[in-house]
């Protein structure tokens, strides 16, 4: 219960000195919550509940908070407030605690020494109702860690054995989003969860699941390629089912939509620019691929198919040497396709114009020029095993045959032939990028970066692996 007569104190004057004074109260604006917890009784009273959840009133000043009492006024008041409320915390006593202590590890990281603790008896919580609710809101956009600290999601799947287990904070932009999938906890309780997609300037991405119902929920208004997250101390650990690093949104996570910063800018100008689907994607990220000639690790075909369904990487780059099969550049498929410049994605030849409703040029009415390239298909065989419907990128293809998509649509088929009987079957190296089975796609993806006729035999005999 609330007392009359109490005095507004900001977060930056609550110090060891004035933590014993009655009668106070806290203006700031909800940045995290964490479901209510339940403790067993002790004595004769009944389960003890607390809710936790971190406010912030100024750009520096940000404190977590313990609101104790029974299990039903806890989960009462967690329902009531939700991350961008402001409110009035009356009569919240600060606790100071020791930097080194256990309860820190469970809450999020902030600058204030204290807590401020909220009792069912003596304090109260209510929605701030006055005019000045407005100067709290830019804080929300503001991260509780510096910039400098952010981990590229690359280096998290590159550096899994060392990460697994920490804490990261990492600057992302939602790829996808999933629906809401309800299950029981281990101790019967239903439970909603929600996989989100999230994406960085590395081109790398990361599966992160959310558990708390806030945070279920608040995914709601996250659009793909717009909204830009900072999620400090993100946890991050390796998935035995997926068989590659995950992260999943903890007690100890704030996460910023939309951070006031300019690293966040050139992230979403950035990822508008990355195509959404899986197939247009990894052309992108073969197109963007460094000197192809650093690609030096020799491996099988039965080697990349075994680290393909194992997984336990995001994407990887494999040079083989193996024969060219099933090259039809002289038959019935087509050999070309015209995709959309903006998305990616491929459109009819009779209209050039995208289908694909998440395109921008779709939703925004724009005129976005439309290119045709080579869409081949090969297969690579050597004594290990074969290794079927590699897509040629439109470059290779180019470099392989000698001629432009166009130029190879005017020619007779007479030549198409000899073109095809010049490469079958002959010895060939390759190099390879791979994309392993995930939610998007049900099998690995291999992209062929380049390929050209081995013409030293000494070569193939010294670099053919043995498995």
């Amino acid at each position: 219960m609330a007392s009359n007569g109490v005095q507004r104190m900001y977060l930056r004057e609550i110090l060891p000195s004035t933590a014993n004074l009655n009668n106070i109260f806290v203006v700031a604006i909800i940045i995290a919550k964490q479901p209510p917890r339940t403790f067993p009784a002790k004595d004769n009273e009944g389960p003890r509940c607390v809710f936790n959840f971190t406010v912030r009133d100024s750009p520096t000043h940000y404190a977590n908070v313990a609101v104790w009492g029974t299990e039903t006024y806890a989960t009462i008041i967690s329902s009531k407030f939700h991350i961008g409320d402001v409110v009035d915390l009356i009569n919240a006593k600060p606790i100071f605690k020791r930097a080194n202590e256990r309860e820190n590890l469970f809450q999020p990281m902030v600058t204030c020494q204290f807590t401020l603790s909220v009792s069912e008896r003596t304090s109260d919580i209510k929605l701030h109702n006055t005019n000045d609710c407005a100067q709290f809101q830019p804080l929300l956009r503001l991260p509780t860690q510096p910039s400098s600290e952010v981990t590229l999601l690359q280096d998290i799947h590159s550096n899994n054995q060392v990460l697994r287990g920490k804490f990261v904070n990492v600057l992302v932009a939602v790829h996808n989003v999933y629906p809401i999938r309800q299950i029981k906890s281990k101790d019967g309780r239903d439970l909603e969860t929600r996989e989100v997609v999230v994406i960085d300037e590395s081109c790398s991405k990361l599966s992160v699941q959310l558990w708390d119902i806030d945070n279920v929920y608040r995914v709601e208004n996250w659009i793909p390629h717009e909204t830009v997250l900072f999620i400090a101390h993100l946890k991050v650990d390796w998935n035995v089912f997926k068989a590659t690093m995950t992260g999943n949104i903890s007690s100890r996570t704030v996460v910023t939509e939309n951070p006031a910063i300019i690293e966040a800018q050139s992230l979403k100008t950035f990822v508008q620019k990355v195509p959404r689907k899986p197939r247009a994607f990894i052309d992108q990220l073969a197109s963007n691929c460094p000197d192809l000639n650093t690609i030096t690790n020799v491996m099988s075909c039965k080697s990349i198919t075994d680290k393909a369904a194992a997984g336990g990487f995001e994407n990887m780059t494999a040079l083989i040497y193996a024969s060219l099969q099933d090259f039809d550049i002289d038959g019935l498929s087509p050999i070309s396709v015209t995709k959309c410049k903006s998305c990616g994605m491929q459109v009819p030849e009779d209209t050039f114009t995208c289908k694909d409703p998440e395109c921008q040029t779709t939703s925004e009415r724009k005129i976005i020029p439309c290119e045709t390239v080579f869409n081949l298909k090969v297969s690579l065989v050597d004594h290990t095993g074969g290794l079927r419907d590699c897509r040629l990128t439109s470059n290779a293809a180019q470099n392989l045959l000698g001629c432009s998509v166009i130029q190879f649509a005017s020619l007779p088929e007479e030549k198409k032939t000899e073109l095809k009987w010049e490469f079958l079957l002959t010895q060939c190296k390759a190099r390879l990028l791979i994309l392993p089975a995930s939610r998007e796609f049900a099998r690995p993806i291999i992209s062929v970066l380049s390929i050209e006729k081995v013409t030293d035999w000494k070569e193939l005999t010294a670099n053919l692996p043995m498995f």
